[in-house]
């Protein structure tokens, strides 16, 4: 066989399995006036509401990939807590990634804490999120504000598709597109899209 019939290999690319893909938008929620979309969330009929207050714990182990600890919020009578794992796909965003999440509920902090160290990651920072989260059977829409460590407050608001479907790619955007337009009055758009995730906002460089 000559040079040029030579059969050269095809690279495969592994496709995530779809129930561990998240797909979200993120936006900057400090322009837009909470009293307003909240009656505009209210008036799109969602299932159900739920407002939580909870910690988040992030450790590190690479620039694409961490894991964060969100501890049982004080409302939530359940006690639920989870260890989440999110890994992004390409590094000019952060609207599709692998997210795999653990119910810890019976774990400690301390336990929790042994483990991610031990597995290699490394404790970066800890935020403190108030979110109003409006579920839909297609999406969660989520105004939310974060304190970090210095007491700084920031308001974004996310949609991100129900994870539950199981949807094509093709099919979550579509369902992105629709809650954007929804939005549009509050001036919530494709173009205002931000490309960072709250890891890359808050994270603290390793020395």
């Amino acid at each position: 066989m000559s040079e040029e019939q030579e059969v050269k290999p095809v690279e495969v690319v592994q496709e995530k399995p779809k129930q561990f893909l998240e797909i979200e938008t993120k936006y900057d929620g400090n322009t837009v006036d909470r009293l307003a979309f909240k009656v505009l969330l209210e008036n799109m009929k969602p299932k159900t509401f739920l407002y939580v207050e909870s910690k988040d714990i992030y450790y590190t182990k690479s620039e694409n990939e961490f894991l964060r600890y969100r501890m049982p919020a004080a409302n939530d009578l359940t006690g639920r807590a989870e260890l989440t794992f999110k890994k992004k796909h390409i590094s000019a965003n952060n609207n599709v990634r692998t997210e795999v999440n653990l119910r810890i509920d019976k774990n400690d902090k301390e336990t929790v804490a042994a483990f991610c160290e031990g597995t290699g990651y490394i404790l970066n920072f800890t935020i403190f999120k108030m979110c109003d989260i409006y579920f839909f059977d297609d999406a969660n829409v989520v105004y939310y504000s974060v304190v970090d460590e210095k007491g700084k407050v920031a308001s974004f608001v996310e949609i991100e598709c129900n994870e539950e479907l199981h949807l094509e790619q093709e099919e979550a955007w579509a369902i992105i597109t629709k809650y954007e337009k929804l939005l549009a009055p509050l001036g919530i758009t494709a173009q205002k899209r931000k490309k960072l995730s709250l890891f890359e906002m808050y994270k603290k460089e390793v020395k």
